[in-house]
């Protein structure tokens, strides 16, 4: 369960032990080895308590996914994206991906976002990584090109796309990207990579969902309306993210996580659906990704990605049920899940390997710890 007592596999000796071989040999690869024993604390929360974190008794299957919270000075790392971060980690968070992190100089996402993409990042980011590892937590930034999603800041060029398609708000048409860019673009994407590693960093998440950016728009069929080897059919589509996976692993080498965001369902007539994205999950799985992060919807369709207060709680849990049946590697679910008991029963019943929190943990820093230590009254409620 989420913090302590026992676990279900207990009742079961054969059971737990093909469970720890089959932990053992998947995060293995995410440069993580299992503890096994059942730790015993106040709280009623054990399947989030398995932890996938070495030597961290007190870490948990609770991650946070990437929140935008523009605190960042021309890309540059602050002392108040540090303190955010880092309080997060102090409350418990067994993993943190932060907000979105671009690779190159040319396009900016939003003007208070973080970059990695030249060296004189570096030593924030240093910084960054300290004070998340001090208390015990895990670092990844989340990679990201913002493409014909880049904020029109003056002076910037015609934004780039997999095709003559954008946004219905966008003043003009972006232009399709050349495949000479893209070689460009991937070998940003590989140095990024390496010099968030040389940072501390535990790994990256590229970021391939919500038909948002350069990769989720060259994988969803509502931007992507090439006709040479990056476009058509469904492995045409996934062709760039596959290279920048590969990119990034050959600098990076193989104890470095790669995690990778996705769609599971576009919810939109003409997107990506749940059959393409089992599809696009087991090819992520065999180029050797780590983790998958499985969301859902697009940034355009609004509310379909980031569930709005008052709807579905654990938004997008039904995708990432159905796609861990189709992968070994962990599968994250994400959206709206905002209180302890529903965490626990996601995991419970084989929703997710792991539950990434948002809105709870930035509501309520002490999220983590506060659920653990059994004291759910005095989590601070997110009515999100």
């Amino acid at each position: 369960m989420f913090f302590t007592g026992k676990s279900i596999f207990a009742k079961n000796t054969t059971n737990f032990a093909l469970y720890c071989v089959w932990k053992e040999r998947i995060f293995l690869s995410l440069h993580i080895k299992i503890n096994v024993e059942l730790y015993r604390r106040k709280s009623n929360y054990e399947y989030i308590s398995k932890t996938l974190l070495p030597d961290q008794n007190r870490r948990n299957r609770v991650f946070m996914p990437p929140i935008s919270t523009n605190l960042a000075d021309k890309g540059y790392v602050t002392d108040a994206l540090v303190e955010h971060y880092a309080a997060r980690a102090k409350g418990g968070v067994g993993l943190i991906v932060t907000e979105v992190t671009t690779v190159e100089p040319t396009y900016v996402y939003l003007p208070g976002d973080m970059s990695i993409c030249d060296d004189s990042y570096i030593p924030g980011w240093e910084k960054l990584t300290a004070a998340v590892h001090k208390y015990g937590a895990k670092i990844l930034p989340q990679l990201f090109h913002p493409a014909y999603m880049a904020f029109p800041i003056p002076g910037t060029p015609r934004l780039i796309a997999p095709s003559f398609v954008g946004p219905y708000y966008a003043k003009e048409a972006p232009r399709p990207v050349t495949v000479e860019e893209l070689q460009v673009i991937i070998r940003q994407f590989g140095e990024a990579a390496l010099r968030v590693k040389k940072a501390g960093a535990d790994g990256v998440e590229i970021h391939a969902a919500h038909a948002h950016g350069l990769l989720g728009g060259f994988l969803s069929p509502l931007y992507n309306k090439r006709t040479d080897a990056y476009g058509g059919d469904i492995n045409g589509r996934l062709k760039l993210t596959l290279e920048v996976i590969a990119e990034v692993r050959k600098i990076c080498g193989k104890d470095f996580i790669i995690d990778v965001r996705i769609s599971g369902d576009e919810y939109s007539d003409g997107g990506l659906n749940l059959n393409d994205a089992i599809y696009v999950s087991k090819q992520l799985e065999k180029a050797g990704v780590d983790m998958l992060h499985v969301s859902g919807g697009t940034t355009i369709k609004r509310g379909s990605s980031i569930p709005a207060p008052g709807t579905k709680m654990g938004s997008h849990s039904a995708l990432s049920a159905e796609i861990k049946k189709h992968v070994s590697i962990p599968v994250a679910t994400v959206g709206r899940i905002t209180e302890p008991w529903l965490a626990e029963e996601l995991l419970e019943n084989d929703k997710a390997d792991i539950c990434m929190i948002g809105r709870a943990n930035l509501c309520e820093p002490e999220f983590c710890n506060k659920a653990q230590a059994g004291h759910e009254e005095d989590i601070r409620p997110c009515i999100g």
